[in-house]
């Protein structure tokens, strides 16, 4: 039995199966998407939130708001993704236990940017 390099193929690409077969390599289907620790900032932590619009009388859900998640100590950017039809948001594939601040931008410039400070990745 030889050691073969494991590839993975994402986006766009179609790789060629009868190729990858006739070179030694095996098509295997992961259930999960994997996730890969690569430096410090990266591991099995998440953050999540909801993204709403408050006033004095109601709170209603905002959707496809802008979060971007920083690192606190270096105010490094992270991550950037959008929050859903429903508000919500998620931010994997972050060092457990790594203190973040998350700031969230409305799309359509009607409010100002908020902050959500001292957030730990769980």
């Amino acid at each position: 039995m030889s050691l073969k390099i494991i590839r993975c193929f994402y986006g766009s690409y179609i790789a060629d199966q009868v190729k990858l077969k006739q070179m030694g390599f095996r098509h295997i289907i992961f259930p999960k998407l994997l996730i890969t620790s690569i430096g410090s900032n990266q591991g099995l932590g998440q953050i999540n939130g909801v993204t709403t619009e408050q006033d004095i009388s109601s709170t209603k859900l905002f959707p496809n708001a802008q979060i971007c998640v920083f690192k606190k100590s270096t105010r490094e950017l992270l991550w950037e993704t959008k929050s859903k039809a429903n508000g919500d948001y998620h931010v994997r594939n972050i060092a457990v236990g790594l203190e973040c601040f998350v700031v969230a931008f409305d799309p359509n410039r009607e409010y100002n940017a908020v902050i959500e400070d001292a957030v730990v990745a769980k």
